[in-house]
């Protein structure tokens, strides 16, 4: 009996040195269905499914992670998970540990990113938006469920934030986000540092894909015409000064 698990045991870890040392590139196109193009995309896959990386990856035909490395973490796969570094740069740096179970949710974990702030919206697929700042990110966990995040918890800090669409960069201040998990779902507290314009209100991403956003906006005494001009343009302000921008909706 013995001989038998000990043959075993050479057979799985043959074959998975075997998968380790595959070619991603060719692990990748066997994945992809050409009828049906994925919405997230690799583009520029290289080597092997155990250290590999990728030149880019696009959401929805739009470029977003560039230059990205992983190195596969084998001993996961003994408890059926497989669990991987991973390393983005361009113009942003991102850093985290993403992992999954045979029969479970997609994980993340110790998520760091630095950069600019119009990038990392980019990396997370949105379209280029008039803004200019440094944005830093610290989520030790993130857990997504369908496509959906169902857990999340870290923080979000934006410096030096200005919008760009004016003839001249328009100072908007500091910002930062509290990430939670409650009966809702995942929830985003917003607060604000120095600076002209003062930030408040929360964002609910629920379980069902719905959300739920009232960002509130206060100028600071002293702002200049332009960001009151910008502010008001959100409606009328209530009775202690915020104007809030609602928003409803479904991923």
């Amino acid at each position: 009996m013995k001989k038998r698990w000990l043959v075993l045991l050479g057979v799985l870890a043959f074959l998975a040195t075997l998968v380790l040392h595959a070619p991603a590139a060719l692990l990748y196109a066997w994945t992809q269905d050409p009828a049906r193009p994925a919405a997230v995309r690799l583009h520029g896959v290289h080597g092997t499914v155990g250290r590999g990386g990728f030149a880019s990856l696009s959401v929805n035909n739009r470029p977003a992670l560039r230059d990205a490395r992983w190195t596969l973490a084998p001993a996961w796969l003994a408890l059926l998970r497989i669990a991987a570094d991973v390393e983005a740069g361009d113009g942003s740096v991102v850093r985290a540990r993403v992992s999954r179970s045979l029969f479970g949710a997609f994980n993340v974990s110790n998520l760091n990113a630095a950069g600019s702030v119009k990038h990392l919206l980019q990396m997370l697929g949105q379209p280029p938006l008039p803004i200019e700042g440094q944005a830093r990110l610290d989520v030790p966990l993130l857990r997504v469920d369908g496509g959906v995040p169902v857990e999340a918890r870290g923080s979000i800090e934006i410096e030096g934030l200005a919008w760009t669409l004016a003839r001249e960069p328009l100072a908007l201040g500091s910002f930062n986000a509290a990430l939670a998990t409650d009966a809702q779902g995942v929830v985003a507290s917003f607060g604000s540092g120095p600076g002209p314009l003062e930030a408040g209100g929360s964002a609910v991403l629920k379980p069902d894909r719905s959300y739920e956003l009232d960002l509130q906006l206060r100028p600071r005494a002293g702002a200049p015409e332009a960001l009151l001009t910008l502010v008001r343009s959100l409606g009328p302000a209530d009775g202690q000064g915020w104007h809030h921008l609602r928003r409803r909706g479904t991923l």
